[in-house]
């Protein structure tokens, strides 16, 4: 039977029992102010290149940039190599940020042949290295984000959880998922609940939790100690309040009408602007427009039109009409 690692020191900040996830490319600064005005205790930054970092990349800067002032926030890196992830925690300590994550899960090709991401949790060796600078390298809290192993036949989030309390991290967020999984099929709940059961420090439950019910059966199936919210925060920054209200009354709150989804979408789409640029911000709220509307009727014409057009005004004004004429056919409905 395998002996569990020593306990390691309770941090001075904890995770709470809900968060934003972080999505590359989705939860970027814009997305998570709109989920901290709607509720969410606490974000993680996109992941964040450690080398880019040590080496003062133009596109890894704007990222550490875009992240400072904001709190509460995690600072996730990738990264293989414990030279680069000392200096990278450093930097990020540099902000005031309430802790850092190392980024064991991502799948992506290009992450996983350099030995970051998911690829470095199957080298448990090189990973003691970058945790052990890591830790060296701050007091505040540190955390891993991890897959359950490359596919079904090598599944070894208990080692990767064995090398994270040892080496003193305070919490692990496990995505139920492997590698090969990507981000379709079942997340495996079980597999939580016996991180959780086999872990000292805090465990962290992420995959399929889209609700406030789906959350709840989370923590009470697997025991887990807090949620990590992904895709059910796409368009819908309101799962955070709306999950916490749940927990504390078991009363769910009603889901947002259209009004108020187009008003915070185009808050949305200002902060993105004063982030990004107008160009950028055009192009990277489309898909948040999608996902903002999704599931209400005559959608797909508000789609096509913002999707030909370049002007930041010119999209708010096709907003609004849409959204005028929408309301228009739901009250003659009514009527």
């Amino acid at each position: 039977m395998a002996v569990k690692p020593p306990r390691a020191e309770k941090p001075e900040y904890c995770f709470p029992l809900v968060m934003l996830a972080p999505v590359a490319g989705v939860n970027d600064r814009a997305a998570r102010e709109i989920a901290r005005e709607h509720g969410c205790p606490l974000t993680f930054s996109e992941l964040v290149s450690a080398r880019g970092l040590q080496e003062r990349n133009a596109g890894s800067m704007q990222m550490l940039e875009e992240c400072r002032g904001e709190h509460p926030l995690i600072f996730q890196i990738f990264g293989g190599e414990p030279d680069s992830a000392y200096d990278a925690v450093r930097m990020a300590e540099e902000l005031g940020v309430e802790g850092v994550n190392l980024n064991l899960g991502c799948p992506v090709k290009k992450v996983f042949k350099n030995r970051s991401g998911c690829g470095l949790s199957i080298f448990p060796c090189d990973l003691v290295h970058v945790l052990r600078a890591m830790r060296k390298a701050t007091s505040k809290h540190l955390s891993v984000k991890i897959r359950a192993g490359v596919n079904f036949n090598s599944l070894n989030y208990r080692l990767i959880g064995d090398i994270a309390q040892g080496e003193g991290c305070d919490a692990v967020v496990f995505h139920a998922r492997t590698r090969l999984m990507g981000f379709g099929g079942e997340a495996q709940w079980d597999w939580i609940a016996d991180l959780k059961q086999y872990l000292d420090i805090p465990v962290i439950g992420n995959g399929d939790a889209v609700d406030p019910l789906s959350a709840k059966r989370m923590l009470d199936y697997t025991h887990c100690d807090g949620v990590m919210i992904g895709r059910g925060a796409y368009g819908n920054p309101w799962i955070f309040r709306r999950i916490l209200y749940y927990l504390e009354t078991e009363e769910i709150l009603p889901e947002p009408e259209l009004e108020e989804r187009i008003n915070v979408f185009l808050r949305h789409h200002q902060l993105a602007v004063q982030w990004k640029g107008e160009r950028k911000a055009i192009f990277e709220m489309r898909k948040h427009l999608g996902w903002y509307v999704k599931g209400w009727p005559n959608v797909k014409s508000l789609r096509d039109r913002v999707y030909q057009l370049e002007n930041i005004d010119e999209i708010v004004l096709a907003v609004r009409e849409w959204l005028e004429s929408a309301l228009s056919v739901s009250n003659a409905a009514m009527i």
